[in-house]
């Protein structure tokens, strides 16, 4: 009995799925389980516990707490393994921020608000003008702004950046809280 082109085709691809369902098989019930099979989750799990270690002061899970120079050292030995060192939390780790500079692409009035030199009024007309015209990406984008000359641009240089990022934008964006005056000036 002789078989077709197409019938010879099925039992080839048949064949080659009943032996690699016998691979696995074989594979699973031979080999031990090893945590070395994933060793970039692993390094990620560790990176995560040596942080968190090194962030609650040396202290493990437990609730041991780990003696002096030896919770340093061993938390400083963490950070150097994982290729990590510790930031201070504070302003920089929230949006609108873009590591030490203000992104005015998406940066809120109120933090826009808080550079040097910087007015409320020109805030909400920098988070104006890019609600109606969309991200500025350059200091040339900036310029459109109407007040934004040199002089303004030279305080600000160094503080801010531009991602190109386009957010939709929502009303909150463009408020800025009043300051509260000093305990002599009411």
């Amino acid at each position: 009995m002789s078989l077709r082109a197409d019938q010879k085709a099925l039992v080839f691809f048949g064949a080659v799925a009943v032996l690699g369902a016998g691979v696995r098989v074989v594979r699973a019930a031979g080999a031990p389980v090893s945590s070395a099979s994933q060793p970039a989750l692993d390094r990620q799990i560790q990176s995560s516990d040596s942080a968190r270690v090194f962030q609650s002061g040396g202290r493990r899970k437990t609730g041991r707490s780990t003696t002096g120079r030896k919770a340093n050292r061993s938390a400083a030995a963490a950070a150097i393994d994982t290729g990590q060192r510790r930031r201070p939390a504070g302003p920089l780790d929230r949006r609108g921020y873009v590591g030490d500079r203000l992104d005015l692409d998406i940066a809120t009035a109120a933090q826009i608000d808080s550079l040097p030199g910087v007015t409320p009024l020109m805030a909400r007309r920098i988070v104006a003008d890019r609600m109606a015209r969309g991200p500025f990406t350059t200091v040339d984008g900036l310029r459109r702004v109407i007040g934004v000359g040199p002089g303004f641009l030279k305080r600000i240089d160094t503080l801010i950046t531009f991602s190109g990022t386009f957010l939709q934008s929502s009303a909150s964006d463009t408020i800025i809280p009043k300051r509260r005056k000093g305990r002599g000036g009411r």
